[in-house]
């Protein structure tokens, strides 16, 4: 019975993998052609590519769980607060994790790295929500900083690629750098995948665990950069005091 439920589990894999990329394709070439006649406000375009995107990662994860590829559990939701933008942060122990937090966040920004924008499946979507490449730190920084500033809240991982593997989570002096420039609440989302690692850094998408991996997301409360670091530092010392306040947070939670 595990080599058939193996054998299954890698067939649907393929299946949802394909789903996805024809999706991609499609959205590239038919749909967000569609929308760019249609919506002539970029701003409502925007809004309308986001809603899209959201709308299909939940079908995607549905398609994955219900062809049991994986399981998941959600959970936190009732810690985020509408009305209110976000500088939204999670570790990244999984491909999947954005597609994770775009479902859960539809319209919030997002960093991407610089090759979705020239990827033929993903491109399509990404430049029509304005979504931020990550590919110069600098510009990304001074962008995520006026996106926030002027309400919207932002989608950010801190590691800049996925974890590695039994070790403590590193992250880059970005996010920190964001919100204390921004004045941004931090909302930390902390995903695991407590059965089998699936989808981890240097593993290659049809090397299926032995088991169903099960991933959790959880949203935690709201964070101030005031509840991290002390009052009377410098900028330069606070950055690096509330990178490695994250660090801890995250660490504590992640067991």
């Amino acid at each position: 019975m595990k080599q058939v439920d193996y054998v299954w589990r890698l067939f649907s894999t393929v299946l949802c993998l394909t789903a996805f990329g024809v999706g991609g394709l499609v959205i590239s070439v038919i749909v967000s052609p569609l929308i760019f006649l249609l919506v002539r406000d970029p701003a409502n375009r925007q809004r309308t590519t986001r809603r899209m995107a959201g709308y299909l990662f939940v079908v995607f994860l549905w398609m994955m769980k219900g062809t049991g590829v994986l399981s998941y559990r959600i959970t936190g939701m009732e810690n985020v607060r509408h009305g209110h933008n976000k500088l939204i942060i999670a570790n990244h122990p999984t491909l999947i994790d954005v597609i994770f937090l775009v479902s859960l966040f539809p319209l919030a920004d997002c960093v991407v790295k610089d090759d979705v924008f020239k990827n033929p499946v993903m491109r399509g979507v990404v430049k029509p929500a304005r979504y931020i490449s990550g590919g110069h730190p600098g510009k990304m920084i001074n962008t995520c900083v006026d996106r926030l500033k002027t309400g919207s809240s932002l989608l950010l991982f801190p590691e800049g690629t996925r974890s590695v593997y039994g070790q403590p989570v590193q992250f880059k002096l970005g996010a920190s750098s964001i919100a204390i420039r921004s004045e941004a609440v931090f909302l930390p989302v902390v995903i695991q995948c407590t059965q089998p690692r699936y989808l981890a850094k240097n593993e290659p998408w049809y090397k299926i665990p032995p088991q169903k991996p099960f991933i959790s997301i959880h949203v935690k409360e709201p964070v101030s950069v005031d509840e991290l670091i002390p009052h009377d530092m410098n900028p330069h010392e606070s950055k690096r005091w509330l990178n490695k306040s994250l660090m801890r947070y995250f660490e504590e939670r992640l067991g």
